[in-house]
C-alpha cells in the first residue's frame, strides 16, 4: 500500500506540473497597457509602457496604425527616432526550461534591412528575425526553448537600419515547458506493475 500511495503521489505531482505549465510569465506581453487611442501611435519612454523597461529612445506603441495587432488592439515597433529596445525581468525557476514565443511582422512596405529585431535572453542573442513588409501585416509566430537561471532578463532590440522604421512585435510569452504526455501514458503501467507485484507477493 505504501508503494501504491507513493506511485500515486508521483503521478499527482506530474499532473500538478502539467497544469502549472502554460502560464505566461510576461506581463503586458501584448502591449495593451497603457491603452492609446485607436488609429493612433505614440512613443513611450522608460516607465511608461507597463511592466517593460524601454531603451533610451523609447518604444512606439501602435493601435491600428501602420498595421493591425496580432493579439488585442496594440503592438510595438522598436525603431523610434533611433533603434531602441524593451526589456522585462521574469520570475523563473533556475534549471527549468521555458518556451519563449512572440508574433513578428515586417513593417508595411519596408525592406528586410530595416525590419530586423533581435531577441536576447540574459544578454545572449537568441536569434534575429526580419522580413520584407507587404501591403499589410503578415504576422509569424516564432518559438524558442530557453533555459532559466532564475530572474531571467528578456530583451527585444531593433537591429535593422537606424531610420525610424522597424519590424512589429506582439503577443510575447514565456511559459514553463510542460511535462511530456508520455508521463501520463506511463502512469497506468506503473500502477499495473505495482498491483502485479502485490498479487505475486500474496501467492508466494
Amino acid at each position: 500500500m505504501k508503494k501504491l500511495l507513493a506511485g500515486l503521489a508521483i503521478i499527482l505531482g506530474v499532473s500538478a506540473q502539467v497544469h502549472a505549465a502554460g502560464v505566461n510569465l510576461v506581463s503586458n506581453g501584448s502591449f495593451e497597457n497603457p491603452d492609446i487611442q485607436s488609429g493612433s501611435w505614440t512613443i513611450l519612454y522608460d516607465g511608461d509602457l507597463t511592466n517593460w523597461e524601454a531603451g533610451e529612445d523609447g518604444v512606439e506603441v501602435r493601435d491600428n496604425k501602420a498595421g493591425t495587432a496580432y493579439d488585442g488592439d496594440q503592438f510595438v515597433e522598436l525603431d523610434t527616432t533611433h533603434n531602441s529596445s524593451i526589456t522585462q525581468t521574469l520570475a523563473t525557476t533556475a534549471g527549468s526550461s521555458y518556451e519563449l514565443s512572440f508574433a513578428y511582422s515586417g513593417r508595411i512596405s519596408q525592406s528586410a534591412d530595416t525590419n530586423a529585431i533581435s531577441i536576447f535572453w540574459n544578454g545572449v542573442m537568441v536569434d534575429t528575425v526580419t522580413a520584407i513588409g507587404g501591403a499589410q501585416h503578415d504576422w509569424v509566430v516564432y518559438t524558442f526553448l530557453v533555459d532559466a537561471l532564475g530572474n531571467d532578463i528578456l530583451t527585444f532590440a531593433a537591429n535593422g537600419l537606424d531610420d525610424s522604421f522597424g519590424g512589429s512585435l506582439d503577443a510575447v510569452s514565456v511559459s514553463a515547458v510542460p511535462v511530456p504526455a508520455a508521463a501520463f501514458l506511463f502512469a497506468p503501467a506503473l500502477l499495473g506493475f505495482m498491483g502485479l507485484r502485490r498479487k505475486t507477493a500474496k501467492v508466494a
